[in-house]
């Protein structure tokens, strides 16, 4: 673009005559004839847009254009009704990254120079668009730029009325009917929800900021943790009010994600210097905001079960029950991608301080304490059951085996303890097979008697029954109470070999 017409454009702005260009029409116009530009990145035809825009190195100028004016490639530009930078179609400059610095000197008489006074404008908040200025969050672009969306797709409501527009110039407000345009009714309130989540997200952090200001002005000034703990508390509380300066709607997860990094912070922070953190309700701000800020509203269902490393898992018990929040499975960055591994569900499930190892081992556990429902025995507590936990025995910080459970016993018992452990563990699986052979030849007599027409429903229950303890024996595992399990066993023999005999009979 040349010099004269940069003028030009600048002249428009402020409706002012430029000399020398255009001198001769009462009002400054620009024509398409007399200019060449781009719209997104391609090159501009007249009569085929009806939007376009031009720019320089610094702004790109976009209005919006009746369609009639379009059959004339020479008709009029007009005067420019909004401005604004464009997120991506540009290089990102210091500007954009919240390096701002201020003009050396002031501006001079006759010098139209915005960016004088005007300095950084919006840049935060293109920022946090572009999901960057935040602190220990990687980038994460929000979903709306990722697809090329821009700010007036969303800011479509007129500030100013048409007259006063003339004079002071126009800008757009957001309105969530921008959201139901392009996604449909279900996303009413969605732009009230993000709004009203985020803030409810920024209470919870309130007092947990208050606490840490407050830990590090009592601290003792030679602490040796103090200067990290102030580094937490600094960048804790940037993070909150960068979400809330550059308007967190902008970019909600990222805006989350750096609320979820705060409050690690501040926890942090308080422990190093001894102090305990500010309790309180924080399952949204650890993570768990997906479903409050979208699913929810979305339609979006939990899966009571799904599939991760070939093992089907209670998905919606760990979100209802185990208190696990979206991110400690799913990435924060990607939508729907899957970040837990193996370890991670160790470093939850299997730490030597878990002591919920009963919210998935049921059948384990109520085995163990005596408390499984079954008619088929009396089933009591284990001896062990009121004083030893399930860490107590299982220690998943090294290499699970038998022999590390057994080393456990050693703890409180002398060295021949060992071939208890031996008889409850091997003993027991061989009592499990012996038995479930005997079901076999009980199970395969019943089948062979099906095949010839013979009913035998006395047999037929027996073997349900036989069946069952066994089931029973096998899931709990009768290491966990080797007197239950040992008298499950013997049903299942019995009622095999009864089933067998009933079979047998003419």
């Amino acid at each position: 673009m040349t010099l004269q017409i940069r003028i030009a454009a600048v002249g428009l702005l402020f409706g002012a005559t430029v000399p020398g260009v255009y001198a001769e029409e009462p009002r400054p116009v620009l024509r398409l004839s007399d200019m060449s530009f781009m719209v997104h990145s391609s090159r501009f035809t007249p009569g085929s847009n009806s939007k376009f825009e031009f720019r320089n190195s610094e702004l790109t100028f976009t209005r919006l254009r009746p369609a009639a004016t379009f059959a004339e490639p020479s008709s009029v530009l007009g005067p420019v009704v909004f401005a604004s930078q464009h997120p991506g179609l540009k290089p990102i400059t210091p500007a954009d990254r919240g390096e701002v610095t201020l003009p050396e000197k002031r501006h001079r008489l006759g010098e139209l120079d915005c960016s004088n006074c005007h300095v950084g404008k919006h840049h935060g908040v293109l920022q946090m668009y572009l999901g960057t200025g935040g602190r220990g969050t990687p980038m994460i672009p929000s979903h709306m730029f990722q697809v090329r969306v821009e700010c007036v797709a969303c800011h479509i409501v007129p500030k100013e009325a048409e007259r006063a527009a003339g004079i002071v110039g126009q800008t757009f407000r957001p309105t969530e009917q921008a959201c139901v345009n392009c996604h449909g009714e279900k996303y009413r309130g969605m732009l009230t929800r993000w709004a009203e989540t985020l803030g409810k997200m920024r209470d919870v952090l309130a007092p947990k900021l208050a606490g840490a200001q407050a830990a590090l002005v009592k601290a003792d000034p030679k602490h040796p943790e103090l200067a990290r703990a102030r580094r937490l508390v600094e960048d804790a509380a940037f993070n909150i009010e960068f979400v809330s300066l550059a308007k967190g709607v902008h970019n909600v997860f990222y805006a989350a994600d750096l609320i979820k990094v705060a409050n690690g912070w501040l926890d942090e922070a308080v422990r190093l210097l001894g102090g305990a953190p500010v309790t309180g309700d924080d399952t949204l701000v650890r993570g768990g905001y997906c479903g409050v800020l979208c699913h929810e509203q979305a339609g979006v269902k939990v899966p009571e079960t799904v599939t991760f490393a070939k093992q089907k898992v209670p998905h919606g018990r760990h979100v209802a029950e185990f208190g696990a929040v979206c991110t400690n499975c799913h990435s924060a960055e990607v939508h729907k991608a899957v970040t837990a591994t193996s370890a991670t569900c160790t470093s939850c499930h299997h730490s030597p301080q878990n002591e919920r190892c009963e919210s998935c081992h049921r059948a384990q556990a109520a085995f163990y304490r005596g408390e499984t429902k079954t008619d088929l025995v009396a089933v009591e507590p284990n001896v062990m059951a009121g004083a030893v936990s399930c860490t107590g025995c299982h220690d998943f910080t090294k290499k699970h085996s038998r022999k590390v459970v057994g080393q456990k016993c050693l703890a409180c018992h002398d060295q021949g303890y060992l071939a208890f452990m031996d008889e409850w563990t091997s003993g027991l699986d061989a009592a499990v097979a012996e038995a479930a052979k005997v079901l076999q030849r009980a199970e395969a007599a019943l089948g062979k008697a099906r095949g010839a027409g013979a009913k035998r429903p006395a047999a037929e229950g027996l073997v349900k029954e036989a069946r069952a303890a066994l089931d029973l024996v096998k899931g709990a595992r009768g290491a966990h109470n080797p007197t239950a399990a040992e008298a499950l066993l013997e049903v299942v023999r019995r009622k095999a070999e009864e089933a067998m005999a009933q079979v047998a009979k003419p």
